[in-house]
């Protein structure tokens, strides 16, 4: 069975333009279960559809940008040029001219431009970048590659490459853009959204970073096993309100640390007013971001990782043998006192504590693992006693005191795409990007980062009646 496809168009200037192709359907699969279009059908006519579109509306972009925008004469043509533009539609050849710059208004220069290039620098539509670092982001890059491969035409699945260096060119140029925004921005730029919550008390009024680190496997050829990468959020409000939008980055770098901690207190209205409250495990490169933010600025030790510190020494009370039966009591003070801020006393507490252990650990096995957590525990809370605060007030007050924003991101962000079971290894530039795609699809702002940015021409009353001030841009997938 032969179907007659028929694609009607009637351009700005009023000119219809049809074109029809042919679609043929074998019946014999009607025995089998097969009726209407599959996949593979539905390809083949979406990609004829998408070439008269593209075809069309190349030649209505290059008819405009042929108009000069001073005399509104005609631009001479160069020569001529193929190029195959990707869409998720499948890839469609053209042909376009290179244009000479009006020779009348500019006798002094000659050089051409094409207008196509304009249009697509990647070589491929906008939708299927987005399209590609999704999946990209999400998957495995050869899984990825066989969905994509699966569903759109003329994607290979066995050139997963391309699809990897689609989702690392969007995520250079989520990079590109942020240090942009750093050289051209500036952080006491007026916002009264901050003014309207300068009232004590306020969860508001403080700007929480709440940071933590993961690691990555690295490449063997490299040397190491694994590195860094930083995730965290930057937010306003009390427990229970949003974290604020998600950033993240592979290394430690303070430098890039520092960037990127302004442009977030920024984006939260910050302008040299109010709070400044950094959460994190107690890393060394975390802690100085304290030092790097505007003052008045805090670090604060989260809770959980004391929390968690504490717990093997409350399993261990559990089990333990007569003649420790105060054990658990030591350790609920222990407990008690870290809750209230009252670091110092800890620390004296546990002193006693082990002081107790290390007398009996050459009899009992449990002492001696006693006295090693006990140990762990000291370490931890010495090196970070001037972040240990009053965790109890500020719960009362509705603030918050642990970094579970930055912890549930890690796993969303890391986790679930470079270790755990992916038996996968990364490099540093990889990752990064990689890690910025990630992050803008959490931030819900990945099309945002990957729409088309026409370029910058203007309409001119010289131009004929096919030019307005918008010009028709490509707007097929």
């Amino acid at each position: 069975m032969h179907w007659r496809i028929t694609v009607e168009a009637v351009d700005p200037t009023g000119k219809e333009y049809r074109q029809e192709f042919l679609f043929e359907k074998d019946l014999d699969g009607l025995a089998d279960g097969c009726i209407g279009c599959s996949i593979e059908d539905g390809k083949e006519i979406m990609h004829e559809i998408q070439k008269a579109v593209v075809r069309r509306e190349l030649d209505l972009w290059v008819r405009y940008r042929r108009v000069c925008q001073c005399c509104g004469g005609q631009l001479p043509i160069k020569d001529y040029q193929k190029r195959r533009i990707l869409t998720v539609f499948g890839a469609v050849s053209v042909s376009f001219p290179r244009l000479i710059i009006c020779q009348r208004c500019t006798p002094w220069a000659c050089f051409t431009f094409s207008p196509a290039a304009d249009l697509c620098p990647d070589r491929a539509t906008p939708e299927l970048m987005e399209l590609s670092a999704r999946l990209g982001a999400k998957l495995p890059y050869r899984e990825a590659s066989d969905i994509l491969s699966t569903f759109l035409p003329d994607q290979m699945s066995r050139k997963f490459t391309t699809l990897r260096h689609r989702t690392l060119s969007v995520g250079k140029r989520i990079e590109d853009a942020e240090r942009s925004r750093r050289w051209h921005e500036f952080l006491a730029k007026e916002d009264r959204t901050q003014l309207e919550l300068q009232m004590e008390g306020d969860p508001a009024r403080e700007f929480v970073f709440t940071v933590d680190t993961a690691h990555i496997p690295l490449v063997k050829r490299w040397g190491g096993r694994t590195f860094e990468a930083v995730v965290g959020h930057c937010g306003r409000g009390g427990r229970g309100d949003s974290p604020g939008p998600l950033f993240a980055f592979e290394g430690t770098r303070l430098a890039e640390l520092d960037a990127t901690a302004s442009l977030a207190l920024k984006d939260q209205g910050y302008i040299s007013r109010g709070e400044i409250t950094v959460i994190s495990d107690g890393e060394d490169c975390l802690k100085r971001l304290t030092g790097m933010l505007p003052q008045p600025a805090t670090h604060i030790l989260d809770w959980f990782h004391i929390s968690m510190k504490l717990q093997p020494l409350a399993q261990m009370a559990l089990i333990a043998p007569e003649g420790y039966g105060l054990f658990e009591q030591d350790i609920d003070r222990i407990k008690w006192r870290l809750w209230n801020g009252q670091s110092k006393r800890a620390l004296d507490l546990i002193a006693i504590v082990r002081k107790t252990l290390s007398s009996e650990t050459g009899h009992c096995f449990w002492a001696q693992r006693a006295n090693k957590l006990m140990e762990k525990l000291n370490t931890y809370i010495s090196r970070n006693s001037r972040s240990v605060i009053n965790y109890a007030e500020r719960h009362r007050t509705g603030r918050r005191i642990a970094t579970s924003p930055a912890e549930a991101s890690v796993n969303a962000l890391v986790a679930k795409r470079f270790v755990k079971k992916q038996q996968m290894r990364w490099s540093r530039t990889g990752a990064h990007y990689l890690l910025k795609v990630r992050a803008a699809m959490l931030n819900g702002d990945l099309s945002e980062q990957t729409k088309y940015v026409p370029p910058k021409t203007d309409g001119s009353p010289h131009a004929v009646s096919l030019l307005n001030p918008k010009p028709p841009l490509l707007k097929a997938a």
